[in-house]
């Protein structure tokens, strides 16, 4: 392998490791950001902001395999070995509707939760309860969201011919 190559490789490698690493802490920080404001606008202690952390991390692991994904396998048909910024902003998109498919349910069961507990005067039992089954159905949510968009690449890989040069 020649010096060139090697360094743009190297190059590559880099800015793909930057592009996932910024993606994965900026949805953790929004994550929090969104959780403790939240928490403060509905006195729920760290509930919210827990729950937004989970999901921020999830989001952006969602993202970084999908731009790795999608990044190798246009190295693959790319002999020039492009980063291309539409792949980063497709796994950024796809992330914070992740995002959006976790935090939602969660963020509903914490605010349908601190109803009925204060209400029936249950203490916190109804609130993680829900939380814990808005986690479960944002998981599902998300999973059934990747899946998806999964089937949409391929049907689009599929119907693209190889990059012939």
């Amino acid at each position: 392998m020649d010096r060139d190559r090697l360094g743009h490789l190297i190059g590559l490698a880099t800015e793909l490791g930057f592009t996932m690493g910024l993606s994965a802490a900026g949805l953790v920080v929004l994550g929090l950001v969104a959780g403790r404001w939240i928490d403060a606008r509905l006195g729920t202690g760290p509930i919210a902001t827990i729950v937004s952390i989970i999901a921020g991390a999830v989001a952006g692991q969602l993202a970084a395999y999908r731009l790795v994904t999608r990044t190798t396998r246009r190295l693959s048909q790319d002999p020039q070995g492009f980063l291309y910024a539409e792949d980063a902003l497709a796994a950024l998109g796809l992330a914070l509707r992740a995002l959006a498919a976790i935090a939602l349910p969660s963020l509903l069961g914490i605010v349908i939760g601190l109803l009925v507990d204060r209400g029936l005067g249950t203490g916190i039992a109804a609130t993680l309860l829900l939380v814990l089954s808005g986690l479960v159905i944002g998981f599902k949510g998300a999973l059934h969201l990747i899946q998806s968009q999964r089937r949409i690449d391929e049907r689009d890989e599929d119907s693209c011919p190889p990059n012939e040069d």
